[in-house]
């Protein structure tokens, strides 16, 4: 199997890269940017006097067939940029720099019909009154980062951690629950091999944060925001490869590749990657912070000031192919695809450090069919239609086949019940999931002032259990979560555009159960007593939201957002994931009143300079609000969802970016996030009693967070087309209590410290971005790391990059 996907890749990368070599006769090529260096999508490129042109795509290259003499003049323009112009001069390869053009004074207008994809929606997100912020991944294609490491950089964003690479993690945007997507596609519909902290950064174009309120046509429960991970799709042939060697035997690799045909319009997509990590990081004991690691000593323990990690190795594998067609009469694009992905992750702990896992591992083989259709004009003019169904099939094991416990030494001592070997575990798991969406999309003008946009999401997962060892079959015992949701919004502009509304409505659908077998049975299997017990929950719900953006200047807006949204459980927290999380049936779907409104200010001063700020503040109610806790059960420590009746939460956040051309960049955000328990009474049952934590802060959550990302270029430095890097980031977070704040003295509590995470990255690129070579030191400082529970992170690490990019 191994050796004929390598194959069919060495195979996919040699027609890509002989197109592209063979496409270069008689053809000029180079990249438009404007005085930042960043890429000028839509420029036209014309040859003065003559009839053939084209225009550049997102990364700003183009290529235009000629055949016309050295004396030619190439000339290029863009909406917003002062136009330019050349004389060929016998050379084959053109860069062009733009320059803003200040007598430019309205907002660029992106019509959905003759644009990309990509166009049609960067400028949907720039017009739009969502609280949005979008990442250009680009930027960030020669560091050995994955998405959460970026992502954490995001002001809002939070991302909790229990480890290295391949870890568990929480997703919160503002201190509430957000969603990922993928393309528009839930994430989790992916399997466990592709999540936020594997996915590398060379496979994505950009990302979209949204806060509050959430675009229908991303169609899912999201409540306090969420996050659109859009993937590199290029009509062009394109490949791009890349590889990360680093500390703890760390292996990253990466490629994607793209290649259409210009005359059957025949298209193939191809994204791959592979990431191993052994995690065997260093750990250390810290009183002050009740972490205490320890080996036994005698039959004793003893604490030790520092321990390495030995089952804690994580390898995932994914690979993608997509065949279809795009910009044929039919279909602007259509595309059949699979993929197929696969990880292998050891355990070393639970929720806390009680307990050391020696033999404690899961595994994961996952495949996806799809079938994707996008199509402007659909029916009638101006309709867009956009519709994605899947079908995916998930093995699952979770394995621990130790007879005995294990300390920090990497031995094994006896369990609590003396020389009695603990029982081993074995289940496999088989999850079923189907997802339909459609997306429909109506302009009633040209200029896109009014448009309506009808979603529909259906997803359903059913789970099997099989208890391989006891050779217990398990089928006859489901569980299952199906989802329905329904969004419908109207996007309209007035007043020259200076004002941009959406207004959604939502309806969701829940439908859960699951089977229970308390049957008792004798030695001949003979029923004694008890039954089958099948559960269930239903319900239905609705929701509403707006969101405004005014344009005060050419420069300057207003934008304000409300919603009442929910966040429907998930089958990891209704069922658990047989590991580190254990079920609770009992949790409720969270409903939250958010509002958001904030003022963005982007202007340029002399065409050399760039600022922009953004500044935000939100308020929101929740109810049934879902955090997580640490549970004991049966000796063990796990991770749970579980509700809080009522929660506050508020806080602002704000961002300021300075650039001076293409020579320096510094970004600074901070955030603060506040949640207060709002449940005031015990219980419902009208006792009145006022409930202990009613008015203080929720424990364990991060509330003061930021970020400094300070960026050096230099381009031509060494020889043209080249360019160097030097970029430091640093990341704060203040200390937050375990437990209830209002509980003992501050020297009893235990907390979470303060962290000071600093990294540096050093990029070097040339032949224009061809070939790319980075080095990158991450907390430099090896600063004690934590997220959750006193799960320590890794410290100090070092990596090393090699990227190849063919366009």
């Amino acid at each position: 199997m191994l050796k004929s996907t390598s194959t069919f890749v060495l195979l996919f990368i040699f027609t890509v890269f002989t197109q592209a070599q063979t496409s270069k006769k008689n053809a000029i090529s180079g990249f438009v940017k404007d005085n930042f260096g960043k890429p000028i999508v839509g420029a036209t490129i014309l040859l003065k006097d003559q009839p053939m042109g084209t225009s550049s795509d997102v990364d700003g290259y183009y290529k235009l067939q000629t055949t016309v003499s050295n004396e030619a003049i190439i000339r290029v323009t863009a909406v917003g940029y002062r136009p330019q112009e050349r004389t060929l001069d016998n050379k084959l390869i053109q860069d062009f720099q733009l320059k803003e053009d200040h007598n430019y004074i309205d907002e660029v207008t992106i019509s959905a019909r003759g644009k990309t994809e990509n166009e049609h929606q960067v400028a949907s997100i720039k017009r739009s009154g969502f609280n949005v912020s979008v990442i250009d991944m680009n930027k960030h294609a020669n560091e050995a980062a994955n998405l959460t490491q970026v992502l954490k950089r995001a002001t809002g964003v939070t991302i909790r951690e229990d480890g290295g690479l391949g870890s568990n993690f929480i997703f919160r945007i503002n201190g509430l629950d957000a969603k990922i997507y993928i393309d528009g596609v839930p994430m989790e519909n992916f399997g466990t091999s592709m999540s936020l902290n594997n996915i590398p950064v060379n496979l994505i174009d950009r990302v979209e944060v949204y806060k509050g309120v959430v675009p229908a046509f991303l169609g899912s429960d999201a409540l306090g925001g969420a996050v659109n991970i859009i993937t590199k799709r290029r009509a062009r042939p394109y490949l791009d490869l890349s590889y990360s060697l680093g500390s703890f035997n760390t292996h990253q690799a990466a490629v994607v590749g793209t290649f259409t045909n210009p005359k059957s319009k025949l298209s193939l997509r191809m994204n791959a990657f592979y990431n191993h990590s052994d995690n065997d990081y260093t750990m250390y004991t810290a009183e002050k912070y009740n972490v205490i690691l320890e080996k036994t000593v005698d039959n004793k323990f003893v604490p030790v000031p520092k321990v390495k990690r030995f089952n804690d190795a994580y390898t995932s594998a994914m690979g993608q192919l997509e065949a279809g067609f795009r910009d044929v009469s039919w279909a602007d694009q259509f595309y059949a695809g699979l993929t197929y992905s696969q990880n292998h992750k050891e355990n070393q702990l639970g929720a806390s450090i009680n307990k050391v896992y020696g033999g404690s591992w899961s595994e994961s083989n996952y495949l996806m069919p799809t079938l994707s259709y996008k199509k402007n004009n659909f029916v009638v003019n101006r309709l867009y239609a956009d519709v994605f169904t899947s079908y995916s099939y998930d093995t699952r094991y979770v394995r621990d086949t130790a007879l005995y416990n294990y300390d920090w030494s990497g031995g094994w001592i006896s369990n609590q019940i003396g020389t009695t070997p603990n029982p081993q575990k074995d289940v496999k798991y088989n999850l079923s999931n189907y997802l339909a969406r459609v997306n429909l999309n109506y302009d009633f003008d040209e200029a896109r002032n009014q448009s309506l946009n009808f979603n529909y999401n259906f997803n359903s997962n059913n789970q099997k259990e099989y208890d391989r060892i006891g050779n217990y079959d398990r089928s006859g015992l489901p569980s299952y979560l199906g989802r329905h949701i329904l969004g419908l919004s109207w996007q309209n502009q007035w007043f020259d555009k200076r004002l941009s509304n959406v207004l959604a409505i939502k309806y969701y659908r829940l439908d859960a159960c699951k089977d229970i077998d308390e049957r008792k049975f004798d030695g001949n299997n003979e029923l004694l007593s008890g039954d089958i017990i099948h559960q269930k929950k239903q319900g239905s719900y609705y929701s509403m939201s707006i969101a405004t953006r005014y344009r005060i200047t050419k420069d300057g807006g207003w934008k304000l957002s409300y919603e009442r949204a929910y966040n429907l459980p998930s089958m990891t927290g209704l069922f658990g994931d047989g590991q580190n999380i254990t079920s609770n049936w009992d949790l409720k779907p969270e409903r939250s009143d958010n509002i958001n409104t904030g003022f963005y200010y982007n202007t340029f001063i002399n065409q050399d300079h760039f600022i922009n700020v953004d500044v935000t503040g939100f308020y929101r109610l929740a109810d049934h609000y879902i955090n997580t806790r640490a549970v004991t059960q049966n000796g063990n420590d796990y991770f749970q969802y579980y509700n809080v009746d009522g929660v506050k939460l508020y806080g602002f956040e704000a961002e300021v970016k300075y650039g001076f051309k293409d020579l320096f960049a510094i970004t600074l955000n901070g955030s603060y996030d506040k949640a207060i328990d709002n449940a005031k009474y015990t219980d419902d049952s009208g006792n009145q009693q006022v409930s202990l934590n009613y008015g203080h802060q929720l424990a364990n959550r991060p509330w003061i967070y930021g970020n400094v990302d300070v960026s050096l270029i230099q381009n031509n430095w060494f020889q043209k087309g080249s360019r160097i890097q030097l970029s430091y980031l640093h990341q704060y977070s203040h200390w937050f209590y375990l437990t209830e704040a209002y509980l003992g003295s501050f020297e009893s509590k235990d907390h979470i410290p303060s962290q000071n995470i600093h990294s540096a990255v050093l990029s070097y690129a040339w032949d224009r971005n061809k070939y790319n070579v980075s080095f990158e030191g991450r907390n430099l400082t090896d600063e004690r790391a934590y997220d959750n529970f006193r799960l320590q992170k890794p410290g100090r690490a070092f990596y090393v990059k090699l990227r190849l990019s063919i366009m």
